[in-house]
């Protein structure tokens, strides 16, 4: 298995050559680290890595220190969070496999309500696949429900999930007739015991 920190090296430098005192996936390492201790936002974030800047120091090798608070801000304003995510992902997946389950399910946001009290409402939702054995969130989808619904995006994750040996749960949403027949790697996926 691959390490987080390799994983963060394919991740593409948007920063100007000139000037840079840490390698990108250090830097990112110390965001990603930063937000699965708990701490979320610039100032947060900033007061994680100052808090273990002997920690940083040594396993990278800054000879100019941790980053100061502008500089977390002004990469974290210009860094691609898809293209982060996507790593990640590929990085959490390889830990999930064999007897584990996940749990799908939807959450509208609620500041994303319009039109609440007639025909025309929308709204957007985050559909999510929880790994209950490891406590992770291993994926989710972002959905507009004049658009899509939530039972097809949790259709999408699933189909988007190549390991096999996995149990899902989902809620009575998901329980229709009338469904679209499934893709051969769906109906493989679903013979396989």
């Amino acid at each position: 298995m691959k390490s987080l920190y390799e994983y963060l090296k394919s991740v593409k430098d948007h920063r100007r050559a000139q000037g840079q005192r840490i390698p990108l996936s250090a830097f990112l390492e110390m965001i990603v680290l930063a937000g699965m201790s708990g701490h979320f936002g610039f100032r947060p974030i900033h007061r994680f890595i100052n808090t273990n800047e002997a920690f940083f120091i040594e396993r990278y090798n800054l000879q100019h220190g941790v980053p100061a608070y502008a500089t977390i801000r002004n990469f974290i304003q210009e860094l691609d969070y898809k293209e982060l995510y996507t790593v990640l992902y590929k990085w959490g997946s390889q830990y999930i496999g064999g007897d584990d389950w996940a749990s799908l399910d939807g959450k509208v946001i609620g500041s994303t309500v319009t039109n609440c009290n007639n025909s025309e409402q929308n709204y957007k939702n985050m559909v999510s696949m929880f790994c209950n054995k490891k406590g992770i969130i291993i994926s989710t989808q972002s959905v507009e429900n004049k658009k899509e619904n939530e039972g097809q995006a949790a259709r999408e994750l699933i189909e988007s999930f190549e390991l096999k040996g996995i149990t899902f749960t989902l809620d009575a949403l998901h329980c229709q007739k009338k469904l679209r027949k499934p893709s051969w790697s769906q109906e493989m996926s679903m013979s396989y015991k």
